[in-house]
């Protein structure tokens, strides 16, 4: 097991930050969306068939993928043995002797499904915004203004432990918080498949629950292989790899992006079996969606967040931006969008929005084609 908790945040804490600085914008109306249809976690787990697939290139129209369902515990009868100490992601020695009460902070509610799926849910007193599970509704909420952190919310929930990745809020409020007696556990965000365990297992160090996070992580990886399965189904009737690329966007302004692999587009696009055009192109960070590099790209199928095209104004405002509607995504209206703590989250429920994503992909086509 790992106590070190040692990679970059640098990456998604660029998104964070972009959605922070573009949170309160207008919300254009949009057209309304056809919807992938079932349950992503139906059919692996379950055991139900699979939708049928039909060649993802014939397909038009913008999908909004399912919504995954809420996390369930993996683990029951949670023991954690305490005190805890993990050297965490900003080289800081810490030690956890209370869980009692806890807050899980990040963009997309990673750390609170690791905690929920751990059997910790009964130690949560709040949450951010990006925590929507039904089961947590009833919790204040200790974001403002978007993703920011309000540091007289959590110190009024009395937590006597914060897990973050400085994702959601800035490291001087955690200061504040660890200021104030507060333990703050900061973890790395996980922006690539391959290192969801590490997310987990990390977390199981910090919280005395080590063993529950082996059994969690593996849990995990035998649904991953699960919907890897389903996927290459899904993806049999489609002859030829269609090109997909991942856009970022907020509002009607100049917050309009390509994501390259260093933001969790690279794994996603490969488990879902599409080019990685962005990549071919050599596209790493974050580049400009100008009308030159989409119409280079020239995908066949664009993936987005949810509300970040309602902010563009919707289908009808994406295809107004210079370039889109050149693209073969554009000119197809091709668009599969997903819940914004959905689209690139690397956590416990990665196996069910990759199913979510390739039914969308694969077998549904769009009302507006």
């Amino acid at each position: 097991m790992k106590k070190k908790l040692s990679m970059s945040l640098a990456a998604m804490a660029t998104i964070a930050a972009l959605s922070l600085a573009a949170c309160g914008g207008g919300s254009g109306s949009g057209e309304k969306s056809s919807s992938a249809a079932g349950s992503s976690q139906g059919a692996a787990a379950s055991g139900d068939a699979l939708p049928e697939a039909k060649d993802a290139l014939s397909l038009k129209g913008h999908v909004s993928a399912t919504t995954i369902p809420d996390m369930e515990p993996v683990v029951k009868d949670a023991k954690p043995e305490l005190p805890a100490t993990v050297t965490d992601a900003t080289g800081k020695k810490i030690t956890v002797d209370n869980m009692d009460r806890m807050l899980a902070l990040d963009l997309y509610g990673t750390l609170t499904d690791t905690v929920i799926g751990l059997g910790l849910e009964d130690k949560l007193v709040g949450r951010s915004n990006s925590d929507t599970q039904k089961s947590l509704a009833d919790l204040p909420t200790v974001t403002e203004n978007g993703h920011d952190l309000n540091v007289e919310a959590v110190l009024n929930l009395k937590p006597t432990v914060v897990l973050t990745n400085n994702t959601i809020g800035s490291k001087d409020k955690y200061d504040q918080l660890a200021a104030a007696g507060v333990t703050v556990v900061t973890f790395e965000e996980i922006p690539s498949q391959d290192k969801i365990s590490d997310g987990i297992e990390a977390v199981g160090a910090a919280t005395g629950m080590e063993d529950a996070a082996d059994t969690l992580a593996d849990h995990t990886e035998k649904r991953l292989d699960e919907a890897a399965e389903n996927i290459k189904k899904l993806s049999a009737a489609t002859s030829t790899k269609p090109k997909g690329a991942v856009l970022y966007m907020r509002g009607t302004a100049g917050v309009f992006f390509i994501l390259g692999k260093d933001y969790g587009a690279g794994d996603l696009l490969k488990s879902l079996g599409l080019e990685d055009v962005a990549a071919e192109n050599n596209i790493t960070q974050l580049k400009p969606a100008n009308p030159e590099s989409l119409v280079k790209l020239n995908p066949d199928v664009i993936l987005a967040m949810e509300a970040g095209l309602e902010s563009t104004g919707g289908m009808d405002g994406l295809l107004k931006r210079p370039g889109v509607a050149a693209t073969k995504a554009g000119a197809n209206k091709r668009i599969i969008t997903a819940a914004d703590g959905q689209l690139l989250s690397y956590g416990p429920r990665t196996p069910d929005n990759l199913e979510a994503l390739a039914a969308a992909i694969y077998t549904q086509e769009g009302t507006d084609k």
